[in-house]
């Protein structure tokens, strides 16, 4: 009934006949969407380093494919307001831990048994980032990031 709000356990199936054909086209494209994805991710890394915002890494090792691109930041309510107010797109993914909805109320946890996990429902917000953004929608970005960054926030 309410995104992210769940009475009961369920399971989530999306790919039906029709969805299988689209992906079938998409899939030749998912390549260059991630390499498309990966650039973004390398502009934000660069611009924001010195912004105070917590940013993700990846090891060395690794490549992402950069499905979302999730920062950190104590005042995330001041943030989203800033990003929303110049109409700039952000999320927060699962802002009720699955641990403390109604369908998971007989797991036997409580508030206060993952500190770490209820620190970030906190704090992390999902950054704009698909192969649909342009430089200067990525620079956009960095640039209200840094600005809430200089006027204080940290």
């Amino acid at each position: 009934r309410e995104k992210y709000i769940h009475d009961e356990q369920g399971f989530n199936s999306r790919l039906d006949p029709l969805q299988a054909a689209f992906l079938e086209v998409k899939l030749r494209h998912l390549d260059g969407w991630n390499q498309q994805r990966r650039a973004i991710a390398k502009s934000y890394i660069n611009g924001l380093q010195a912004s105070g915002i917590t940013l993700p890494s990846v090891p060395e090792w690794a490549q992402s494919s950069w499905h979302l691109f999730v920062i950190r930041h104590s005042k995330r309510e001041d943030l989203r307001k800033h990003l929303d107010g110049l109409g700039i797109g952000n999320l927060i993914h699962y802002p009720v831990l699955p641990y403390l909805q109604k369908a998971y109320q007989n797991s036997g946890y409580k508030a206060g048994d993952f500190p770490l996990s209820e620190t970030l429902s906190k704090e992390v917000l999902s950054l704009p980032i698909g192969p649909h953004l342009s430089p200067s929608d990525c620079d956009q970005v960095i640039d209200a990031l840094v600005d809430f960054s200089q006027q204080d926030h940290l």
